[in-house]
């Protein structure tokens, strides 16, 4: 991408090299979000806004490029906060609410940074029924509970109709 553009006197060649090689690192961090995780794409989002802070770059490659690594970060939470949820979920099956909670509290904070960062609509709802399904998913006891008590009725005895 060429720096025309990005200031009002004409650049130096030696100028314009340092801006092409910044858009080339830029570049270069964008495509390393790709399909990253949350603990990846969130330190190259800060670093790529930290680089757009340049005014020698070109403004609309600074909006395009931050447009992209938002999109991306946005991208690895929402993906890890539906992992963190079927994990939770497994979790709750299997009996572990210890872990199912510390799950949820992950899936809490990954949901949280992704609708931050502007994740759909339609996200916020499915996650908001999938948390609800998880919490109410486990914790079953066997035996009698509050909610069931134990049956204390005499059984009636079987016998044939004369």
């Amino acid at each position: 991408m060429s720096a025309a553009g990005a200031g009002d006197k004409p650049l130096s060649d030696a100028e314009r090299a340092v801006i092409e090689q910044k858009l080339m690192a830029i570049y270069q961090r964008l495509e390393g979000m790709r399909a990253g995780e949350p603990e990846v794409t969130a330190p190259a989002h800060e670093w790529i806004k930290a680089q757009c802070a340049d005014p020698t770059l070109p403004k609309d490659f600074k909006k395009k490029v931050l447009e992209k690594a938002r999109t991306l970060d946005c991208d690895a939470h929402m993906r890890a906060t539906g992992q963190a949820l079927t994990d939770a979920g497994r979790l709750a099956t299997e009996g572990r609410m210890a872990e199912r909670q510390a799950k949820l509290l992950e899936a809490n904070k990954l949901y949280g940074k992704a609708v931050t960062l502007g994740a759909p609509e339609q996200f916020r709802r499915a996650t908001g029924r999938l948390i609800e399904t998880v919490m109410m998913t486990g914790g079953r006891r066997a035996g009698p509970t509050a909610a069931k008590p134990a049956d204390t009725a005499p059984k009636a005895v079987r016998q044939a109709s004369p």
